[in-house]
């Protein structure tokens, strides 16, 4: 009979005993009892790990590795490898060639194919089948709102430590140095989703030690964003612009700088959301408060945060939107919404990263952040509001996006504490 569906099914199924556990013998007829199943293994190595299996009259205490079928173990090569030396039992869907370890000597095979419970893989076909918002939606009101919100807290720390990689990446990358470290993560931020890239460049080509060398002069900042992002290529323009080239050109020469290779986008996007915009503001932010980065990473309360990135940009890019057409008066000031969108993507995560480096197990104030911050909108948290009652703050918008992309939407629905309630229920 075919499985028909991942081992991954077939691991959940054998770390919750959802199958008929009656008379159980090896395919080489010896009798079996399951004492301890074991504890799934994520990392390299067999399946599950500290199982106790009596066989015969003999108790053993292993490794399990699960395979739909047994001519897997060797198709994976696990008779080459000591790591599968400890393995006690090998549990397969179906049998059609024993198992050996590297010495040689055969491994008992439990087949638990047709012992299956089917209510079980019923429930599965159902999640996997299913093409609504989340494979999951038309059952989620089968759980309580305890299980739901306790795998929501943890989806939101997931999310926050998502960015660990990234970050560590900075401090290798600078020498352990936290304000350029931040700084990147902010300039970065700046970009949006369609320029993340290049503003990262441009964050690591134009440092931070740099910046706060300038932090007096609005006019030089602008010049050293605009020529290290390569908007001050062009060959004609007003006469600020040409006084923007002329103040680079000093500045690339006394520094030795090099403008980013990568070419930023302006398709399709709003005008506050231009590279333009988004590099003047930068150089405003860094003019207007200079010593952001350490004041932050001292840790603050949030309400002494947010009012310093309440500031104008200079005369020039309130009637612009680019370097090339005038256009109506506005202060290009940064938005509500962008502040929230930099608190969500820069200053929280980082925080917490580098509270969470700095004293384990402390978020505390990164938390807090982040509870500052109204609950996003977009048409995932729309749909979410539709199935569950949520928060109105960020930490639920953020914990709910991360459960959709990195859980419902891929079905990895055995990884999830939810679907697997459901599963068992």
């Amino acid at each position: 009979m075919s499985f028909g569906y991942n081992e991954d099914l077939l691991q959940f199924i054998w770390g919750n005993q959802l199958y008929d556990q009656n008379n159980l013998h090896t395919e080489e007829g010896q009798k079996v009892s399951i004492i301890k199943q074991g504890f799934l293994n994520t990392n390299s190595g067999p399946d599950f790990e500290q199982a106790q299996v009596k066989i015969g009259n003999t108790l053993h205490h292993g490794s399990i590795e699960i395979h739909i079928d047994s001519k897997d173990w060797h198709q994976h090569n696990h008779q080459k490898d000591a790591g599968y030396n400890t393995v006690i039992l090998h549990v397969c869907h179906t049998h059609s060639k024993p198992a050996y370890r590297q010495d040689g000597t055969i491994i008992p095979t439990l087949v638990i194919g047709e012992r299956i419970e089917k209510k079980s893989l019923e429930k599965y076909h159902l999640l996997m089948a299913s093409k609504p918002f989340i494979p999951c939606e038309n059952q989620l009101f089968l759980l309580s709102s305890f299980d739901i919100n306790s795998w929501l807290d943890r989806m939101l720390i997931e999310r926050l430590q998502s960015r660990f990689d990234l970050f560590t990446g900075y401090l290798q990358l600078y020498n352990q140095n936290w304000n350029q470290s931040f700084y990147t993560a902010i300039v970065r931020s700046f970009g949006l989703s369609v320029n993340t890239q290049s503003f990262e460049e441009l964050a690591q080509k134009l440092p931070f030690e740099l910046v706060q060398k300038h932090k007096q002069s609005l006019f030089q900042l602008e010049a050293l964003f605009f020529g290290v992002s390569g908007l001050l290529s062009e060959t004609q323009g007003d006469n600020y612009y040409t006084g923007l080239q002329n103040e680079f050109l000093f500045l690339k020469s006394k520094y030795n700088l090099a403008e980013i290779s990568s070419k930023l986008k302006m398709g399709r996007m709003r005008p506050m959301n231009l590279p333009h915009v988004k590099i003047a503001q930068l150089a405003a932010f860094f003019h207007h408060v200079p010593d952001f980065i350490n004041l932050v990473l001292d840790l603050p309360e949030v309400n002494t945060v947010k009012p310093l990135l309440s500031f104008s940009l200079s005369d020039y890019w309130q009637k612009h939107y680019t370097f090339k057409t005038l256009s109506k008066h506005s202060s290009k000031k940064i938005s509500t919404a962008f502040l929230n969108n930099l608190f969500i993507n820069a200053i929280v995560p980082f925080v917490f990263f580098y509270q969470k480096t700095k004293n384990e197990n402390e978020s505390s104030v990164a938390l807090d952040y982040l509870e500052s911050i109204p609950i996003e909108k977009n048409s995932i948290i729309e749909s979410w509001k539709s199935i569950i009652v949520i928060g109105n703050k960020a930490s639920s918008s953020q914990a709910l996006l991360h459960l959709y992309k990195n859980y419902c939407q891929p079905k990895k629905c055995l990884q999830c504490n939810l679907g697997k309630k459901l599963l068992l229920k």
